[in-house]
């Protein structure tokens, strides 16, 4: 899988969301299943799913199960969700459950991070975005900071 890292800033602050990048996707990020899942930390034990609004919070519960949503629902939380900080989210065919199309990452605010072998989807992502970056590898594991 090719990896793209969004940088996009807006005065600051990161200037896409989980949202924009389904509406980018779509309609075949509605139409397929979407798995919402943690971040996990290069140290056992740990990992980060951080969202913030209604939307946010729910994605938060169900991140924790990995859960597994259709399209429109998660679209639909996307909407309700303000910022989403850390998270995964791996969208699978719409005809085959067991294959992934796309890995969306919200990586602490800083960027976003998107797994495809689908040209459309990464030629999509780097017309629409200005600072898009290839990354040798995905981001598997995110080393724990501590405040001591």
């Amino acid at each position: 899988m090719t990896t793209l890292r969004v940088y996009d800033l807006n005065q600051h602050v990161l200037a896409l969301d989980l949202k924009d990048l389904l509406r980018l996707l779509a309609p075949r990020s509605l139409q397929g299943r979407w798995v919402v899942s943690t971040v996990k930390s290069s140290t056992s034990g740990h990992e980060w799913f951080e969202a913030t609004g209604e939307g946010g919070e729910q994605l938060e519960r169900l991140a924790q199960d990995d859960v597994q949503l259709s399209g429109f629902d998660l679209a639909a939380l996307a909407e309700k969700t303000l910022q989403v900080i850390w998270g995964e989210f791996v969208g699978l065919e719409p005809t085959r459950s067991d294959k992934r199309w796309v890995i969306i990452r919200a990586v602490d605010s800083t960027f976003y991070e998107i797994d495809s072998d689908d040209e459309a989807v990464l030629n999509k992502i780097s017309s629409t975005y200005k600072d898009v970056r290839t990354a040798e590898a995905p981001i598997e594991s995110w080393p724990l900071v501590s405040d001591e």
